[in-house]
């Protein structure tokens, strides 16, 4: 059996950080070394290879082309190190969070939320996860929407939906009247138990309309990517969608009356995980951001 060809891992990150700064010496300042430190790393790394790394200059370095595409190797070798001996070897001072929820939310709401709870709470990371991804472990938050749960007295109640008419912005400013839609392909998300037909049945006829085309699609982000690219429109849920919305630069059409979602999303915490301070801080931060989103 042949012994390995792996190179030692301070080799590779000293490596790493000298090809990003593409100077000894900005390398050593990350890593906390001195650049001769820093040179000598590289060289026993180059030793070991039996080839040079990096063409040197007075004043700076830079890859060799063959070693330009070893980087990439070894940059995605570190990070997934890195990303896992985090999550299952978490420091004693970082407190972790596990939080599942539907695409839509982990794609939309969530993401500014949670960010914006990090930063207030340096030590805590939170592990978002979209649904239905397999898992070992049971999580200590799942965010659910609940076709069939209408009250807002639930203990874990987060927000009700509306839906709301979405396009782009050209195409918002084109309808004056809910006539105009019939000029668009219509996007129907098929999980979402409201959709273009009940909105068109407050308009007599309109449904009847040869020129509607409606077509089904699996979920809200796929609906909305849709519309960038075409000439469309989704009925898409509100607050829910709001972010998506927004990076996407797509508007809701305030000339289309917005239609009262049914059901709603609430917050499931996992008691088997102990009443975590943290985790009971971020439920309400969750609540009190959710009752502070802006309406369509």
């Amino acid at each position: 059996m042949q012994p390995s060809r792996i190179p030692s891992l301070n080799w590779l990150r000293v490596f790493d950080a000298a090809a990003r700064h593409q100077s000894f010496a900005s390398a050593g300042r990350e890593l906390n070394m001195s650049a001769a430190a820093v040179s000598q790393q590289i060289l026993a790394l180059e030793t070991y290879l039996r080839k040079p790394l990096f063409v040197r200059s007075p004043n700076r370095v830079r890859l060799t082309v063959e070693e330009n595409e070893f980087l990439p190797t070894v940059q995605v070798s570190l990070r997934a190190i890195e990303s896992k001996t985090a999550s299952l070897f978490p420091r004693k001072n970082e407190e972790r969070i596990s939080l599942v929820a539907s695409q839509l939310m982990a794609m939309s709401w969530l993401p500014r939320r949670l960010v914006a709870f990090e930063q207030a709470h340096p030590s805590v990371r939170i592990d978002l996860i979209i649904e239905d991804t397999q898992r070992h472990t049971e999580p200590d938050l799942a965010i659910r929407f609940d076709h069939g749960m209408s009250t807002l007295s639930h203990p874990g109640w987060l927000m009700g939906i509306t839906h709301v008419v979405v396009g782009k912005k050209l195409d918002i400013e084109a309808i004056k009247d809910a006539g105009d839609i019939t000029d668009f392909r219509l996007l129907d998300v098929r999980s979402h138990a409201v959709g273009w037909n009940t909105l068109l049945t407050r308009y007599p006829g309109m449904a009847d309309d040869p020129a509607l085309t409606v077509d089904s699609v699996d979920t809200t982000p796929l609906a909305l990517m849709m519309i960038k690219e075409s000439h469309a429109l989704a009925l898409v849920p509100w607050p829910a969608s709001e972010n998506l919305v927004q990076a996407l630069g797509l508007e809701v059409c305030k000339t289309i009356q917005a239609i009262p979602g049914l059901g709603n999303y609430y917050i499931e915490q996992f008691t088997g995980h102990g009443a975590r301070p943290i985790i009971h801080t971020l439920c309400e931060k969750l609540r009190r951001a959710a009752s502070e989103s802006d309406g369509p």
